[in-house]
């Protein structure tokens, strides 16, 4: 992944897809985002509401991992009500980049499909600026060791590190100026997850 980006202080990848030359260029993160889904604090009770047994996903930190989400990791749902109440005006698409604040930090994984989830406890997602930067590319991005290590420096807290909107505001980006280099990219990283999602089982067989 390194050499598909560019190190500290260049413009240039060691590694580039075939038409592509220009330098990249360096933004502030929150020029690329049109508005952040931030619901960090909402519970069901709040909302004088309960989980439920069965109906729409709640996605947190615990089930939001790297890649992928997990609907078996700390499951909980909400019915029709809730998602309503809870969403409505914010709702959540295929494609959109989620990321975990803290607890862990760091995670990004993106919706995998067009059911209708919850925003839940310490999970954020993201409306890139679409003339800017791809969902696919912020998240190969975010999941990028220098987006890691430099969102990490800016975190607050002690053992259990957290990003704020904050933190975030501070967070300066280097990336493809060209949206058809971001998508290569992000499909480069896509097929490379399937590819790890399909051998991983007998990898972990062999273990």
């Amino acid at each position: 992944m390194q050499k598909l980006f560019p190190k500290n202080g260049s413009k240039f990848p060691e590694l580039r897809f075939l038409g592509f030359a220009d330098a990249w260029e360096q933004r502030k993160f929150f020029d690329n985002i049109r508005r952040t889904v931030d619901f960090r604090g909402r519970t069901p009770k709040k909302l004088d509401m309960d989980w439920s047994e069965s109906g729409y996903l709640a996605l947190s930190a615990l089930n939001v991992k790297n890649g992928y989400i997990d609907p078996s990791a700390d499951a909980h749902y909400g019915n029709q009500k809730l998602y309503d109440k809870w969403m409505t005006g914010k709702e959540l698409y295929k494609g959109q980049v989620l990321f975990t604040t803290e607890a862990p930090m760091g995670n990004v994984a993106q919706i995998p499909d067009n059911n209708k989830y919850i925003l839940s406890q310490r999970t954020i997602a993201f409306d890139v600026a679409s003339d800017k930067i791809t969902n696919d590319f912020l998240a190969v991005l975010l999941r990028s060791p220098k987006s890691f290590n430099e969102l990490s420096s800016l975190s607050s807290g002690g053992t259990a590190k957290g990003v704020s909107q904050r933190s975030l505001s501070q967070f300066k980006v280097t990336l493809p100026k060209s949206l058809q280099e971001q998508k290569k990219i992000g499909i480069f990283f896509k097929q490379l997850d399937k590819t790890i999602a399909l051998y991983q089982p007998l990898f972990v067989k062999l273990s």
